[in-house]
C-alpha cells in the first residue's frame, strides 16, 4: 500500500543515494532521550515499533542496494562523519 501511494506521490523519482543511519532502537533512544533532556512523542513510543521501523528501513537497503547505503550509527559521531563522507565519496567517484 505505501509502494502504491509513493508511486502516485513521485512516480519513478528516486534519490541517486540514499543514506540510512542504523542504530538498535533502545540505543537510538537513549541517545535521542540524552540530547534533549527527555523524551518527545515518537520516542516514547513502544521499543518494538522503532525495531519495525528499523526492519523496514533495512527491506528497503536490502530491496534497492544501488541505491540505499546503510551507515552504522552505534560508533562516535566521527566515524559516523567519515562512514558518511566516505558513502557520498564512492557514489560522486571522488575524494572528499
Amino acid at each position: 500500500m505505501l509502494t502504491a501511494l509513493r508511486d502516485i506521490a513521485v512516480g519513478d523519482t528516486r534519490p541517486d543515494l540514499t543514506l540510512i543511519l542504523d542504530i538498535d532502537p533502545a540505543q537510538g533512544l537513549a541517545r535521542a532521550a540524552a540530547r534533549r533532556g527527555g523524551e518527545d512523542r515518537y520516542e516514547k513510543m513502544q521499543v518494538t515499533f522503532h525495531e519495525r521501523l528499523r526492519e523496514g528501513y533495512q527491506a528497503i537497503a536490502k530491496a534497492e542496494p544501488s541505491r540505499c547505503t546503510v551507515i552504522d550509527a552505534s560508533t562516535g559521531i566521527e566515524a559516523i562523519q567519515a562512514a558518511i563522507r566516505a558513502a557520498i565519496a564512492n557514489r560522486l567517484g571522488v575524494a572528499l
